[in-house]
């Protein structure tokens, strides 16, 4: 028997309660649409902006969560405090995220590794869990487990500039010279969008020409030094 969206949301699956409510025409859509925001905005280390979306929207996700206990959980993950949330199913994977990068920070390479495992575990689609765990397996060495992951964060969000930065990372570890300059390329063509232009599925709008269509034209090979020089660097370190 398929579960249903109240299961699916007990387990922590936002996109999938909501799928299932739109198929069926029946249950709370637009409390499930909020809540998958909230989510992405957790993904995209933006705690204070899911805050804000909880707090103009309470009423609404009073009928699907425990508000306030929400909002004690995205307040805490502001400041950094994640222990008491680990095993939370909607903020969960954002909290084993932070503990990674902490385990990192203080030199468990190992124990960050896990942590970023479990927080893509918990939410396959949080692209920087993936990015975290493949620079972290990078760093431990294994190679081929670094690629699947920055693959699995690419597959997530396409628009995410951290993942070409760490497939960089990845090509210089194994002599790929020209795959390294395109990934460096990559990176900083993505960093370069506005924010909300680094989501999953964002399209760049058309754009006047301007900076861009100039480097673009005749004086393209300034960036192309630019990035001769960056992947000189890089090779270097």
């Amino acid at each position: 028997m398929s579960e249903t969206w109240k299961e699916q949301l007990a387990q922590g699956r936002v996109e999938e309660a909501l799928a299932l409510v739109k198929l069926s025409g029946e249950g709370p859509r637009a409390a499930l649409e909020v809540l998958a925001d909230v989510r992405l905005r957790l993904r995209m280390r933006r705690p204070a902006e899911a805050l804000e979306l909880v707090r103009a929207h309470a009423d609404k996700l009073a009928e699907i969560v425990d508000v306030e206990r929400l909002k004690h959980a995205l307040a805490d993950l502001e400041e950094e405090r994640f222990e008491d949330w680990l095993e939370d199913p909607l903020v969960g994977a954002e909290a084993w995220v932070l503990r990674g990068l902490l385990d990192v920070a203080e030199g468990r390479l190992e124990e960050g590794r896990d942590a970023f495992a479990e927080a893509a575990r918990r939410d396959p689609r949080h692209w920087r869990a993936w990015t975290n765990l493949g620079n972290a397996e990078l760093e431990l060495g294994d190679l081929e487990a670094a690629e699947r992951a920055y693959e699995e964060a690419k597959k997530r969000n396409e628009n995410y500039p951290e993942v070409y930065q760490g497939m960089a990372a990845l090509a210089k570890r194994r002599g790929q010279i020209d795959r390294m300059v395109r990934m460096l390329k990559l990176a900083q063509k993505k960093r370069m969008a506005p924010r909300d232009e680094q989501l999953p599925g964002a399209v760049l709008p058309p754009r006047r020409p301007g900076l861009g269509s100039l480097l673009g034209g005749r004086y393209r090979w300034i960036l192309w030094i630019g990035l001769i020089l960056l992947a000189y660097w890089w090779t270097q370190r």
